[in-house]
């Protein structure tokens, strides 16, 4: 029998309070399930769709491990479709490249990018800001 790893950690995520489980490494685990170009229910293209479903399976074991029962490991099946060879890209593939990541920056740091845009327009449109 084939199978997967993931590791997983606890994170916060934007927009969201309390956390949930995700994956910070996968051997032999397809991280996302590409379901571009397919049609959903009704019939209309996935033109983005494609889970993380590491992050998925994740966070679907800390349900079963708990987060303060020491029981470090869960078995996931149902799944062997996403088991695949240890060459297949890991989680550091899930990472988000910085040119498309909206939270890079802080919300003081988006506020100063933002002042300084607007004091740059102001200088360049003759003053008017507008």
């Amino acid at each position: 029998m084939t199978v997967g790893v993931i590791v997983s950690d606890t994170l916060g995520r934007a927009w969201r309070e309390g956390q949930t489980d995700t994956a910070i490494g996968a051997g032999g685990v397809r991280v996302f399930e590409d379901l571009r170009g397919q049609t959903d229910a009704e019939g209309r293209p996935l033109v983005v769709t494609m889970p993380c479903v590491a992050d998925e399976l994740a966070a679907a074991a800390d349900l079963v491990k708990g987060k303060a029962s020491r029981l470090p490991v869960a078995v996931v099946r149902g799944r062997a479709d996403l088991v695949g060879d240890l060459d297949l890209p890991g989680a550091r593939s899930i990472v988000r490249p910085a040119e498309r990541d909206m939270f890079r920056v802080g919300t003081d740091e988006a506020y100063d990018q933002g002042y300084a845009a607007g004091v740059e327009d102001v200088w360049e449109d003759g003053g008017s800001g507008r």
